[in-house]
């Protein structure tokens, strides 16, 4: 009797816990000099990569790599919704390196505008997010540039 009460409490707990942090906007925290509040955004959205786009262009190579996108954009959009005033979350598009720096800055762009279009089209207003082509600039650390790998969009928060 006494275990399931602690079990029963201690589950109570959890789940006021659990539902305390899942629901609130990212609100600015007191930093060092650091600003937490991109840290705390930036730390939700990493690893989150769309890939699967053709060489030198915005298109997407398969069925499943257009629905990993929608399903990206599903779980990054309340993120995005919850982002304080003053931030915004820039779509960043990459792209292996070939075709010379402008192809590299016009490809990652377009990929970087496709996903910015389909997070306006899944109700993500505009004043929240930004989109930049990086080109090569930002590569997977330890994968060669021209490995395919390197095509693919990514997320990051940035103060407007």
């Amino acid at each position: 009797m006494k275990k399931a009460l602690i079990f029963t409490i201690s589950s109570l707990m959890m789940i006021a816990f659990l539902s305390s942090c899942g629901d609130k906007q990212v609100k600015p925290t007191v930093g060092s000099g650091n600003d937490l509040v991109l840290d705390q955004i930036n730390k939700q959205v990493k690893g989150f990569s769309i890939d699967g786009f053709s060489g030198g262009s915005a298109n997407l190579n398969q069925n499943e790599d257009l629905e990993n996108m929608k399903k990206i954009v599903t779980v990054v959009k309340p993120i995005i919704d919850k982002m304080p005033d003053g931030y915004a979350m820039q779509v960043k598009g990459h792209c292996a390196d070939y075709d010379g720096p402008a192809k590299q800055k016009s490809v990652s762009t377009a990929r970087a505008k496709k996903v910015y279009d389909e997070l306006k089209k899944a109700g993500v207003a505009e004043s929240k997010i930004t989109y930049k082509g990086v080109g090569i600039a930002e590569p997977i650390p330890g994968v060669s540039l021209k490995d395919f790998s390197q095509r693919r969009v990514t997320f990051e928060a940035i103060k407007k």
